[in-house]
């Protein structure tokens, strides 16, 4: 693990960017904006390719289905894995399995495919591999800061996603609108190259110390879950995931581009634009969380956030007017971030080590089995109601879901004493 500097121990709560002084978790934070930009142009150009084909919310929807379902797969393998294998190596690996398969989509587009399911099936092959990434990359960050600046970190780390979120879809649009869907595929697989890269400049992290286990995968995954299922505040993270993910992820995932072509009617670049509020509304709201996070209690933020979440998609509803539109989906961002980085954050803080890869994979899982689900659940009900309609059923029940967590008391859960962990 890395050493503190001496200026990281003098630095006060209301430095945002503490971590960022620790320097291979700045390396590491700028390979993901990096990355994750990259993969938000073939964010945006996946869902308008396969809208341009088929003009149907069912297939943008199976698009996303496919893309995420094998992410759920591999998660009782890749948890463990990242228990057990060096992280590091594990994304290097990964990196470049990616990047191919990013590349892939460009030269099929260039090559004049435009059959909906090649594009479901390589969704397929980047969901599985992806799979593997993902808990690898989250649990990293923890092999790469202090514990005290664990919750900046991870805050940063959520900033930084969400970035990518407001800088690719802008630029994605942009591509989209003078070149074509082809270059914004192109430009995701360049940049896994360009975290590879970064990546081998990192140092090698301590061993696991489930390294020199013999059991299996699964065996280590049961236990993994055996323990998770036995703590209410890993239950309860995860149900707020879920949450999230069956009622809010199809919102970005298939209902801009609904509302882009049916409500608005509106070009790619105000497409992109439309999708890019969402990243930017979240790295508006992340300055203020790093800084004052820590002084509110994380069963507020946590319960607020949901309710926050439905009154967006409430007000994207409410009106035919872009810019309003683009409003809302600001506030959903706004909310998705405070969300997401308290979850994530109460979950490292309150696992021992041994089991932290295997806790956030199954945390993983719960987003990659849900936004499919909601997606493939919400997709064709929005061709045969309306994406208004769906989207305010959804607003609706994120705001009985905040209440449910506040008056159960399920959200108290998340203000455990973290020195008894």
């Amino acid at each position: 693990m890395s050493e503190i500097p001496p200026e990281i121990e003098k630095a006060k709560l209301s430095d945002a960017v503490t971590a960022l002084k620790i320097r291979d978790f700045r390396r590491f934070w700028f390979a993901g904006l990096v990355s994750n930009s990259g993969g938000w142009l073939q964010g945006i150009a996946s869902p308008f390719i396969m809208y341009e084909m088929t003009e149907s919310g069912t297939w943008v929807g199976a698009s996303v289905f496919a893309l995420m379902i094998p992410m759920a797969l591999v998660g009782p393998f890749a948890g463990p894995m990242a228990d057990r294998l060096s992280r590091r190596q594990i994304l290097l690996v990964c990196e470049v399995l990616l990047g191919i398969i990013a590349i892939s989509n460009a030269v099929c587009w260039w090559a004049g495919i435009r059959e909906p399911l090649v594009y479901i099936g390589i969704n397929i092959i980047y969901g599985f591999v992806n799979g593997y990434a993902l808990p690898a990359w989250q649990a990293y960050v923890a092999d790469l800061v202090p514990r005290d600046v664990l919750m900046n970190a991870i805050t940063l780390n959520s900033t930084q996603f969400n970035a990518a979120r407001a800088i690719g879809p802008s630029v994605g649009g942009v591509l989209l609108a003078v070149a074509g869907p082809g270059w914004a595929f192109l430009g995701n697989g360049i940049s896994f190259f360009l975290v590879f890269v970064t990546l081998l400049t990192l140092p090698a992290t301590d061993p696991s110390p489930l390294a020199g286990r013999t059991d299996s995968q699964l065996s280590q995954f049961a236990k993994g879950w055996a323990y998770a299922k036995t703590q209410k505040t890993i239950m309860t993270g995860y149900v707020a995931a879920g949450l999230v993910a069956v009622l809010g992820a199809p919102l970005v995932q298939v209902h801009i581009i609904l509302f882009s072509e049916k409500v608005f009617q509106v070009g790619e670049f105000k497409f992109g634009l439309l999708m890019s509020m969402y990243g930017i509304g979240a790295v508006t709201i992340a300055p203020w969380l790093a800084s004052f996070g820590t002084k509110f209690k994380k069963s507020s933020l946590l319960v607020s956030s949901l309710a926050v979440y439905g009154c967006g998609e409430l007000l994207l509803v409410s009106t035919k007017i872009y810019f309003i539109g683009l409003l809302s989906i600001f506030v959903v961002g706004c909310a998705h971030l405070v969300m997401a980085t308290t979850t994530n954050t109460t979950l490292q803080l309150f696992v021992p080590e041994p089991v932290r890869g295997r806790v956030m994979a199954m945390y993983l899982m719960v987003f990659t089995i849900g936004a499919p689900l909601g997606s493939i659940i919400q997709g064709p009900l929005a061709d045969q109601f309306s994406p208004r309609w769906v989207v305010a059923v959804m607003g609706t029940l994120f705001l009985v879901a905040a209440g449910i967590f506040a008056i159960s008391g399920r959200a108290a859960t998340f203000d455990f004493n973290e020195a008894d962990n």
